[in-house]
């Protein structure tokens, strides 16, 4: 009987095979294991299938009885997001939820600095071993892969991804893309379906903004449609409308800009302020000037104030509407003017009193008389207030002077200019002075004189 033993090309298996034996042969197990010792066989034998074969004999066959452990393959990289998407639900009185702030399609907004996702690195794998105990190397995984768009970055240790600004995240799982986005774009109206949209970036909306809505942001707004009873606000850039219907109630608010085809019965509030149509009706407040364009712009009605200049086509109309107009001085200046004067008499009227309180004492130490130690301790917080009262009504009284002076130049440079018609009704006040239009007035220039409103003619 002959016992030979063979392996796999990739000495993962091994056979053994038994030829020539005597009809009546005993297949004994020590001289199979003989074999298998001086072939090298030394890892992943398997005794039973050795032991089934020494009692039933298999001849001129290969058996399997040793196979190697395969390695295992380290894992790949992943990208694991930290960032989950979140509702909040806001309450008005009697806990009744507002819809408007759950919009249907969330949207994740990220900060500067925050930490989108984590990097997980590729594990090394387990080695395995072939039949003679050799091991056999496993590969480690590959690592993760992501392609990095705008406003994203790696950690400097590798282990996360980071925003560089705030926006919108944006992940294009087919691509494997991640972004962050400082632009936004809602294909339709804000309404129920969207809830209101607040951005750290640009905002464009190509549909309405419905009544009741919130859209801010920090940079631009555009709206192509109707901004109807809604609010829109841009903290820090321009605000371009198509036409804003406010019914009284609407809010258009820009650091800078404010543009619009036409407004009607909203507050605007801006550096400027541009229209093209009309203004009917409307309250606005800018810190330069309210401009019109040339052809067909008309204010009617409402309130403006602009600190340097109204200009538009026709103001006022033949139906009497009330209009009020007011340059020369900023809006917002006037306001902190009154602010001023208001403490600066509080200040004043404290600072007496302080002063009564502060010459009692003096009075009683002249005299000699014993202070007991609290009233000691008040006597030191009064003079204390005293002084800090002091400093704050001359800092005040100084901020108060150069608001003062700074209006005092404005008044000469503002003026209001009817390139058409400057219509019967108009009120115009130019700083202090106030002028009331008792006949139209076709193309008029309104300026003060240092004296009162003078009107002379426009030749643009």
């Amino acid at each position: 009987m002959n016992v030979s033993i063979t392996t796999s090309p990739d000495k993962m298996e091994a056979y053994i095979k038994i030829t020539d034996r005597l009809p009546e042969e005993v297949v004994e197990l020590e001289k199979i294991m003989e074999a298998i010792r001086n072939a090298k066989i030394v890892h992943g034998i398997d005794y039973d299938a050795l032991k089934f074969l020494c009692s039933s004999p298999v001849d001129n066959s290969p058996v399997l009885f040793a196979h190697g452990d395969l390695p295992k393959d380290g894992e790949d990289g992943r990208i694991v997001f930290e960032i989950t998407e979140s509702t909040t639900s806001k309450t008005t009185s009697g806990n009744r939820v507002d819809f408007r702030e759950f919009p249907v399609q969330k949207r994740i907004i990220v900060k500067s600095g925050q930490k989108i996702a984590s990097i997980l690195p590729p594990t090394e794998g387990v080695p395995g071993k072939n039949v003679y105990g050799e091991p056999m190397p496993a590969k480690r995984g590959n690592e993760a892969k992501a392609v990095l768009g705008k406003n994203v970055a790696v950690s400097e240790d590798g282990s996360s991804i980071i925003a560089t600004t705030e926006g919108i995240l944006r992940v294009d799982l087919e691509k494997g893309t991640i972004e962050v986005s400082e632009y936004l774009e809602i294909e339709g109206d804000i309404d129920y379906n969207t809830g209101n949209v607040e951005f750290p970036g640009v905002i464009l909306v190509k549909g309405d903004v419905k009544p009741g809505f919130i859209v801010r942001a920090k940079s631009d707004i555009e709206v192509n449609g109707i901004v109807e009873a809604a609010t829109v606000i841009s903290l820090e850039g321009n605000v371009r409308i198509s036409g804003v219907k406010g019914k009284d109630k609407g809010l258009i608010k820009a650091k800078k800009n404010v543009h619009v085809k036409y407004a009607e019965a909203v507050t605007i509030e801006a550096e400027n302020l541009y229209f093209e149509t009309n203004l009917l009706n409307c309250t606005v407040r800018v810190t330069n000037s309210i401009i019109g364009n040339r052809g067909r712009s008309a204010i009617m009605g409402g309130e403006c104030v602009a600190a340097i200049k109204i200009e538009a086509d026709e103001i006022g109309s033949n139906f009497g509407i009330n209009t009020y107009l007011e340059v020369g001085i900023n809006p917002y200046i006037r306001e902190e003017i009154k602010l001023l004067r208001a403490q600066i008499e509080i200040d004043k009227t404290s600072i007496q009193k302080l002063i009564s309180i502060v010459k009692q004492y003096k009075e009683l130490k002249e005299k000699g008389a014993e202070i007991p130690p609290e009233r000691e301790e008040q006597f030191s917080k009064t003079t204390k207030t005293l002084i800090n009262l002091r400093n704050q009504l001359e800092t005040n009284l100084a901020k108060l002077n150069e608001l003062e002076e700074r209006i005092q130049k404005m008044r000469f440079d503002s003026q209001i200019i009817a390139r058409k018609m400057l219509y019967q009704g108009v009120e115009v006040v130019i700083y202090n002075s106030r002028y009331y239009a008792e006949i139209p007035l076709q193309k008029v220039v309104l300026k003060y004189d240092g004296e009162k409103i003078v009107a002379g003619g426009y030749a643009g």
